[in-house]
């Protein structure tokens, strides 16, 4: 028993012999093990989940719930070739003879290779070949990733270089395009890590969540998508306290003070995704490195996420409360207390996708705190890949797509790329030009200086002596 000693190693001499060995409480000790180390081992408890990998854990959990299926199933699903060999007993006995040799089988290769009891036993949430076990996530994941970067870089661009008027709407929407890419960037580090270890993730999955990778992965996810909830909430408030203050005062807030607010839920972004880092929550819990809660996690950790879903339920209320209250205001027809009707729509559709986006989210963390559905572990991490991050590749969409200020920013920024370019071919023009010219004038002014500069004898038979003048004055003869 070398329960909690802090081991960091573990020689293999000499050890061949047991049957029996405890190593949890020992988080540095990650290496795997074979079982060529422990021949007879019966019994084994490692620190980690993917040290019983190589015990053919999987396999068996496979195996197992295979074998429940096969009890569930009634008479009428099973084997009909079976059914067929008791309709007709003169063939059964052959067949069941094969079914005797394949059971001798089967019991002299466990004699060979006996049965390893290894806890934690590996699942979904620690993969022993995987990171992502379907294609269908893996594919959705890149799909996330690619869409993500590519869209918010393209808004980022649009709303930031355009010449055009920075509303405060609109900037909250940049500032929102930047946190959907920092979530892209945390996913497509999940889908790199997945892609390096493809087929063996068990040999890493250790090494991965305590290491400073998942803590930076997780902190930049968790952050971007508080943030990107935040931002959303400030510009909900914001559009319908620009309408009210435009009845009002005949003025919308400035856009120091949209800016001083979006710094404000940046910072508070900042405070909940440094807690886990602090033992408030974990980050390292699963390979996902998500604060979400998992099968098996610790009760801090629950408690974490809890606390996090109703914050961001919260938010999502202090939304809908504000624009339902907006859309009452126009239904009154008062139009002309509202900017910008594109921006206040285009913020309708954000809050309607992440809010529909989220409840998946929140419906699993209050199920698994009051154990109220039984959820598998693979539709949670369904979840947790695709749906948590499914936003960050929505909102730029709908923007590009539907929003008219994007064609705008667009036009705007083609035509000063060709204002841009004619003004530089121009210059260059106009640069060619005044070289040309005063290289013309220098090749005249040194003509005129050589012909100056000439003997008086020679200043005769010049052909070009002509085209000039010389003032007159008389040559007089040296005196001895």
């Amino acid at each position: 028993d070398l329960t909690d000693n802090q081991l960091v190693t573990l020689p293999l001499d000499g050890l061949g012999g047991l049957t029996h060995l405890k190593l949890q409480g020992n988080p540095a000790l990650s290496e795997p093990f074979s079982k060529e180390s422990f021949p007879r081992m019966r019994l084994l408890e490692v620190p980690y989940a993917y040290q019983c990998c190589a015990y053919g854990s999987c396999s068996s959990l496979f195996k197992a719930s295979n074998q429940w299926e096969a009890e569930d199933r009634s008479p009428e699903e099973e084997d009909p070739h079976k059914r067929t060999m008791e309709l007709f007993p003169g063939h059964a006995d052959n067949h069941y003879d094969l079914d005797a040799e394949d059971l001798q089988l089967d019991l002299e290769e466990s004699k060979l290779h006996p049965t390893v009891q290894c806890t934690p036993s590996p699942g979904p949430f620690k993969p022993c070949e995987h990171l992502f076990e379907s294609w269908t996530i893996r594919l959705g994941v890149w799909a996330i990733v690619l869409v993500s970067l590519l869209c918010n870089g393209l808004l980022l661009l649009a709303v930031f270089a355009s010449p055009s008027y920075l509303s405060p709407v609109k900037f909250i929407i940049g500032s929102l395009a930047g946190a959907n890419l920092l979530t892209g960037l945390s996913c497509g580090t999940l889908a790199l890590l997945d892609a390096l270890t493809y087929g063996h993730f068990a040999r890493h999955g250790a090494r991965w969540e305590g290491g400073t990778g998942c803590r930076v992965t997780g902190f930049l996810s968790l952050w971007a998508s508080q943030a990107a909830t935040f931002l959303l909430t400030l510009a909900a408030v914001q559009c319908s306290l620009s309408a009210s203050c435009v009845r009002g005062y005949g003025k919308a807030p400035s856009l120091g003070k949209v800016k001083a607010a979006a710094l404000g839920c940046l910072l508070l972004a900042s405070v909940a995704a440094a807690l886990p880092l602090f033992s408030v929550g974990e980050y390292g819990a699963s390979p996902l490195c998500l604060p979400y809660p998992i099968p098996d996690g610790r009760p801090a950790a629950l408690g974490f996420a809890v606390a996090l879903v109703m914050t961001n339920m919260l938010c999502f209320l202090t939304i809908t409360a504000t624009y339902i209250r907006l859309y009452c205001s126009l239904l009154r027809q008062e139009f002309g207390a509202v900017w910008d009707c594109a921006m206040v729509k285009h913020v309708a559709w954000l809050i309607f996708t992440n809010c529909l986006l989220y409840c998946p989210v929140a419906f699993l963390t209050f199920s698994s705190m009051l154990n109220l559905f039984l959820v598998t572990p693979e539709v949670i991490k369904s979840i947790l890949l695709v749906v948590l991050p499914l936003p960050a590749c929505l909102n730029p969409l709908l923007y590009l797509l539907f929003n008219p200020h994007f064609r705008d920013d667009l036009r705007l920024l083609r035509q000063r790329s060709q204002d841009k370019r004619s003004y530089s071919q121009s210059r260059g023009a106009d640069d060619t030009e005044k070289s040309s010219y005063d290289s013309t004038q220098a090749l005249v002014s040194f003509s005129d200086i050589d012909h100056i500069l000439e003997k008086p004898n020679a200043l005769g038979a010049h052909p070009g002596l002509g085209s000039y003048s010389f003032p007159s004055m008389t040559l007089v003869p040296c005196q001895q």
